[in-house]
């Protein structure tokens, strides 16, 4: 398989047009022990970003700079091509044109639901004259469907309804630029989904640009157009969800990013001088799989096979070079909508986790049959 042209971790896809964000070397210290460093990110006009990592990497710590309400040590940011800080340059909040939504909402509790909506129209910066408030918040109100609530107290919603609450109050001044914050982590399970949906339709009605801030892969490959992976203060990936999915090239991103089965390996030459791949769990040609160079043709590689890659069961004849393994099911179960198997093998330490849409009433101790094509294989020097 041809190596298809790399991406250096860290590095953005170049956007084509103007930006509505545009952050280059912040630095952000707290103390000795945490910080962001030297994080570069873009938003296009009418994209959606996400910023993706584990708690505490620095996520909101970037998403607060850009607010206003946290100040950087240095660097600048640009909200639609205008400096907001950098250079003696620091814009109070209420005059960035953004909007943001917090993790826990921040709805007001002594306030109803319109009232929550309207306060923006009173304290942010601008255009809106007075006299369209009470159409705009009804508007945002019907777009959101809430209108239902619009005069009960906020103490009285569900979670579902203060999510929408506090999107509604943070569009109502119609920012050019949403910021959203872990958006979704207090719903549960059906709702999430119903409201990934409802944003991401709601963006698309309003051509809004957003930099969405969550912990949860599938989140933010649902909903953006580019994903940056943060660990450690630093972006240390960026590229598509199907570039990030197919084929990671950071280490942490390769572990952060989905389940996938890895397993060590080395690069020899077989009787005929080709480049294989030797295993403890299979032997395979280099040349067959996905393989990620480190400038070296020889040496240490690591081996990663997605679960949803791998198939159950016999096929009939080999001429495809399908890989096949059998071995013996150590675990099963259902995971939302999917059946996950794990295998363990006689010859290896290394177990596969397999994923199928298809129930398998499979017990601990039977032999199955597994089969993938090694291009499946992602194969990274190290």
């Amino acid at each position: 398989m041809t190596d298809s042209p790399s991406r250096t971790p860290g590095e953005e896809t170049p956007i084509d047009g103007p930006t509505q964000l545009s952050v280059r070397g912040l630095d952000k210290r707290f103390g000795s022990d945490f910080g962001v460093s030297g994080v570069d990110l873009t938003v296009g006009r009418d994209e959606v970003v996400a910023l993706l990592g584990p708690s505490g990497c620095g996520k909101t710590t970037v998403l607060r700079c850009i607010a206003g309400v946290e100040t950087p040590d240095s660097g600048e940011i640009r909200i639609d091509e205008e400096r907001v800080y950098g250079d003696d340059t620091a814009v109070r909040p209420e005059n960035r044109d953004v909007g943001m939504v917090y993790q826990n909402y921040a709805v007001w509790p002594h306030m109803t639901v319109a009232e929550n909506v309207r306060f923006p129209l009173a304290h942010a910066d601008h255009d809106i004259p007075a006299g369209e408030y009470d159409d705009r918040v009804t508007r945002l109100l019907e777009l959101m469907e809430i209108s239902d609530v619009a005069d009960s107290p906020a103490t009285d919603l569900s979670g579902g309804q203060k999510q929408r609450t506090a999107l509604a109050r943070s569009l109502v001044h119609d920012p050019e630029l949403l910021l959203l914050d872990e958006p979704l982590s207090n719903l549960d399970r059906e709702l999430r989904k119903h409201t990934r949906y409802e944003l991401q339709r709601i963006q698309h009605e309003l051509g809004i640009s957003m930099l969405y801030v969550t912990h949860d892969q599938e989140e933010a490959f649902y909903l953006a157009d580019r994903v940056l992976v943060m660990n450690d203060g630093e972006i240390v990936e960026a590229g598509t969800p199907s570039e990030l999915y197919r084929r990671p090239e950071s280490p942490f991103t390769r572990q952060f990013i989905g389940v996938r089965n890895h397993f060590r390996g080395e690069i020899a030459a077989d009787e005929d001088g080709e480049r294989i791949v030797r295993t403890e769990l299979v032997d395979f040609r280099l040349g067959n799989a996905d393989y990620i160079a480190n400038g070296t043709d020889a040496g240490s590689v690591v081996c990663f096979l997605r679960p949803d890659d791998i198939s159950l069961g016999q096929f009939g004849g080999s001429g495809d070079g399908r890989i096949g393994l059998t071995g013996t099911v150590v675990a099963e179960g259902i995971l939302g909508d999917i059946y996950e198997v794990t295998v363990a093998f006689d010859t290896s330490d290394t177990e596969l986790v397999v994923h199928t849409e298809t129930y398998h009433e499979f017990d601990r101790g039977d032999e199955v049959s597994l089969q993938f094509q090694p291009r499946q294989l992602q194969v990274y020097g190290v």
